[in-house]
């Protein structure tokens, strides 16, 4: 199957807006809208290189890739919810296993599953169980550290807002702005990194659960994260290998093959002024792959995903 981003035409002033959204997801690191950015040249963490020999303003810049070319776990659970799948409970994470995540690898990534299934349950309405979801990243917080970030008062505040989705989703959006700053500023990005990895795992774990009703715009959305595997791996690799990240590699190495059976194809995209007013856009990629390229897919994120979720 080879599809590619339809045309669409839009308004002059939307046209202006239309990277608005991108100012929703996590940025690498903590930085939220209006931080630097750009890395310019002159800084001293630019100019100076860590222990392993990479410049700290570079390794920055990968992790804010990550974090720019992947959807939040809010907005991947927003296209789940667009693509009109039926939320399913059964297919989320046991609150209950928290409690026996006793490493920092365990916890980090699993504060990534958790933090997709609570981003899940509160798009999906789940009032109470976004509470709970937040709960146990509080105590995989806890355990790394970072417990204050999710402390009582923003619990409190949480469940006071439980039945606005809205209030909801800013809450855990600055949380997790909040959680990246803290790790980069006691030198734990390695942290990030790995529930940056545990995020996405449970995002394509999730989309991927009902293939077989899945819509097709879905299926493309799944098969387009091709492209974020790969600055996810290179992320991960970008660290100074430790067990936890080498265990990380590996556990993706068969969700890589089964992604090799996409192509992607990168078009350049054009915009056309009409005379109605209107901006045409088109372009983009062409993203072709198959029922078995997705089902392939399927299974090999469910199985890393289960061997971190145990």
């Amino acid at each position: 199957m080879k599809r590619k981003h339809d045309r669409f035409k839009l308004s002059l002033r939307t046209a202006k807006w239309m990277a608005f959204p991108l100012m929703f997801l996590f940025v690498g690191c903590g930085e939220g809208p209006g931080s630097d950015t750009s890395g310019g040249a002159g800084t001293s963490s630019e100019a100076a290189m860590d222990e392993e020999g990479m410049m700290p303003a570079r390794r920055q810049k990968a992790f804010k890739k990550i974090f720019h070319a992947v959807p939040s776990p809010i907005e991947t659970a927003m296209l789940l919810e667009r693509s009109g799948i039926n939320f399913d409970s059964d297919a989320l994470h046991d609150l209950d296993k928290a409690v026996g995540y006793s490493t920092t690898e365990l916890q980090s990534v699993n504060l990534g599953i958790y933090a997709g299934d609570l981003s899940y349950s509160v798009i999906f309405n789940q009032n109470q169980q976004s509470v709970d979801y937040l709960n146990t990243c509080r105590r995989l917080c806890d355990g790394l550290g970072v417990g204050d970030i999710i402390d009582a008062d923003l619990i409190a505040r949480a469940d006071n807002n439980r039945d606005i989705r809205d209030s909801l989703v800013d809450i855990v959006t600055d949380t997790f702005y909040a959680l990246n700053a803290r790790f980069r500023e006691n030198g734990m990005e390695e942290v990030s990194g790995l529930m940056a990895a545990g995020g996405w795992i449970e995002g394509v774990y999730l989309g991927t659960r009902s293939l077989n009703t899945s819509t097709e715009d879905l299926k493309l959305r799944i098969a387009e994260q091709k492209m974020t595997l790969d600055n996810l791996m290179g992320l991960l690799a970008s660290y100074p290998p430790t067990d936890a990240l080498n265990a990380m590699k590996e556990a993706l190495r068969p969700v890589e093959a089964a992604f090799a059976g996409v192509s992607i194809t990168e078009n350049p995209a054009a915009a056309t002024a009409a005379e109605d007013g209107t901006v045409i856009i088109s372009g983009g990629p062409d993203v072709s792959y198959d029922q078995a390229t997705l089902a392939a897919i399927s299974e090999s994120i469910a199985a890393v995903r289960n061997q971190y979720a145990q």
